[in-house]
């Protein structure tokens, strides 16, 4: 029994010590906005983010954040404004070019970066290719004008654009969109691939339901270059999100697993910070942030929540928008920091820092010590 109750004393040792050390933090990024980490829709005057359903595109590349807004300003109402990272204020915007962007409903709507620093910005269309085609622009620096990347319609007769993420870069992008459930077409419960190197756009047909039509229209997320997660709203303990693979034009469900929060969660982003694959989800009903520890992304574990809003929010009634990891940073000591921007539709801009940590070698080669320390007293009082 002795020999028991020191093992035991010596286990809860180890794991405090290894436990005390893996301590996850999110806070706000409290330089940007009006220094709580939130630029609320129309803060200072800023006519670029509103209230209107009119900023559904958010992303970060080139130390920058990029803000898709159709809102009129100065004439126009095509809009790709670059924002600086730490405070939110506005920079300047892309050269839309003369002629080159149009087509679709909306004929900007959402945006992402390619790690060669290439801006890509994709539209709406509600029925490619009778109510246009889907087509996604790319500008290969900042001081560039855009190109077409891709024009066409993977999925006839569907809605694409509403959803949008991209990994790689270069010759190595690839860029994901899902399809909404309206108008009903036969296959719409999956997602396209687009290569804008080459110009082409597969569709991925996933055999059977689920996932249902429409899974993957408001949030959608690599985790690799042949994985993604989708949702139509994952949360509200019914509905789930959707864990893909995909091959050509060749899907499949992996697994669906459930958030059980309320709001729902519609917004995603994905990344590996230190080893650790983290999902990042907004909700489009109070804008909070939550973050899962994805290892298992069939049983994603939430770590950290937060919300830098206050007061009442405008209704975000169409789950849009988009949220970005970056300057993903090793601080030493084991300790990792990240940048999280999220934008919920009409709810503004948030920033946060977030800090993963790992377990400390000594700690661990402590506990190992402890441990074998702990089985020689076993043996010796046994």
């Amino acid at each position: 029994m002795k020999a028991i109750r020191v093992l035991s004393i010596l286990v809860v040792i180890v794991l405090a010590t290894v436990g005390g050390q893996a301590q996850f933090s999110i806070a706000p990024l409290n330089t940007f906005g009006g220094g709580d980490g939130w630029l609320a829709p129309g803060e200072g005057g800023y006519a670029y983010l509103g209230t209107a359903n009119n900023e559904r595109g958010l992303a970060y590349g080139n130390d920058h954040l990029y803000l898709v807004s159709r809102a009129s300003v100065s004439g126009s109402s095509t809009n790709i404004r670059i924002l600086n990272k730490l405070t939110g204020a506005d920079l300047g915007g892309l050269n839309i070019g003369s002629g080159i962007i149009g087509g679709g409903l909306f004929a900007i709507n959402t945006v992402r970066v390619g790690t060669d620093g290439a801006i890509y910005v994709g539209n709406l269309t509600t029925a490619a290719p009778a109510n246009g085609n889907f087509r996604v622009y790319r500008w290969a620096s900042e001081a560039s004008t855009p190109t077409v990347a891709y024009s066409g319609a993977p999925l006839s007769g569907a809605r694409i654009g509403d959803s949008l993420d991209l990994i790689g870069g270069g010759s190595s992008t690839l860029i994901a969109a899902g399809y909404h459930s309206t108008p009903s077409i036969a296959g719409n419960n999956s997602y396209a691939i687009i290569d804008p190197t080459a110009s082409t756009g597969t569709h991925v047909s996933i055999s059977g339901t689920p996932p249902n039509a429409g899974d993957f229209r408001l949030g959608i997320t690599f985790t690799d270059s042949s994985h993604l997660i989708g949702t139509q709203g994952a949360g509200s303990g019914s509905t789930p999100l959707r864990y893909t693979s995909f091959s050509g034009g060749t899907g499949s469900l992996l697994g669906s697993p459930l958030l059980s929060v309320s709001p729902a969660l519609r917004i995603l982003d994905y990344a590996v910070i230190k080893g650790i694959p983290l999902l990042a989800t907004q909700s489009n009903g109070d804008s909070g942030v939550r973050i899962y520890d994805s290892t298992n992304p069939n049983s994603p574990v939430l770590l950290l929540s937060g919300n830098n809003t206050s007061g009442s929010l405008t209704a975000n009634a169409n789950g849009t928008g988009q949220m970005a990891w970056g300057d993903i940073t090793d601080m030493g000591d084991g300790i990792w920091s990240a940048k999280l921007w999220a934008m919920s539709s009409n709810q503004g801009i948030q920033a946060y820092i977030v800090t993963v940590p790992e377990p400390s070698v000594i700690g661990l080669t402590a506990a190992g010590g402890l441990l074998f320390a702990a089985r020689a007293i076993r043996r010796r009082l046994s």
